[in-house]
């Protein structure tokens, strides 16, 4: 039998939980140590942005599918370029990233928010709306410093969302019912 508390019904409730408490360790990782862990993530996006790169420039000038073959291989020109830039140029990358981020944390808090009015059935609804009330404000803030605090403010602001947005998760995930396990009775 379901409890009246747990109303909504999605598949995947384990791995809701299961991602929340990395997010939850990841941000408290990022809050420990915020100037390494935004030059680890700068580099780490630079990274795969190279790496996707050169696959899709490969697979351009090698694959076997002709149309759009100079479009891809622009594509894949520019993330090279944008991987190098992200990779080489680590501190220019960290300023760049912490405008992306305060428009990614700006966005997030409003989708949030939107969405948790719509969800308000699920007894979790108002840790959606602190998230994204959360993700608002960090936003702005990031903004209002930027670039002057570029160096630390990537892996600081991100380590306090990722907690919120892991115990958003977590709420989410232990106040949910699981499908597949409830198809089974």
């Amino acid at each position: 039998m379901v409890s009246g508390a747990m109303i909504s019904r999605a598949p995947g409730r384990g791995w809701l939980i299961f991602g929340g408490i990395l997010s939850i360790l990841v941000g408290f990782f990022a809050i420990a140590a915020p100037g390494l862990f935004g030059y680890i993530l700068t580099q780490l996006i630079g990274a795969f942005c190279l790496v996707s790169g050169f696959l899709a420039l490969f697979q351009a000038v090698f694959g076997k599918q002709r149309p759009h073959r100079f479009l891809s291989a622009l594509s894949a020109i520019i993330r090279i370029a944008a991987g190098s830039a992200l990779f080489f140029y680590t501190v220019a990358g960290m300023a760049a990233l912490t405008l992306i981020l305060a428009v990614v944390f700006l966005t997030e808090g409003i989708v949030c928010i939107v969405t948790s009015f719509r969800m308000r059935e699920n007894p979790a609804w108002v840790w959606l709306l602190l998230n994204g009330v959360t993700a608002l404000v960090l936003g702005g803030m990031v903004y209002a410093r930027w670039p002057v605090d570029a160096a630390w403010v990537v892996g600081l602001l991100y380590g306090i969302q990722s907690v919120f947005s892991g115990f958003t998760m977590l709420m989410l995930g232990l106040k949910t019912v699981d499908v597949d396990a409830d198809s089974r009775r």
